[in-house]
């Protein structure tokens, strides 16, 4: 069994989940600045996340 699968999966639900956050954060109309640009880290990190797992699975065929 290997692990590059489950690795790819657990980058893929963290970015998703790091984006969802973001989103929510975001969309808070009474969020102070700081933690509106708290979101767009967790949102460009999920983004980055989600991309590079999806990057690595097209590249290794998924297995």
């Amino acid at each position: 069994m290997s692990w590059l699968p489950m690795a790819l999966g657990a980058m893929l639900g963290l970015g998703a989940l790091l984006v969802f956050q973001a989103v929510g954060m975001l969309r808070k109309k009474d969020a102070d600045d700081a933690a509106r640009r708290r979101g767009f880290w967790r949102l460009n990190a999920g983004l980055v996340l989600i991309a590079v797992s999806m990057f690595v699975f097209a590249r290794t065929g998924g297995a």
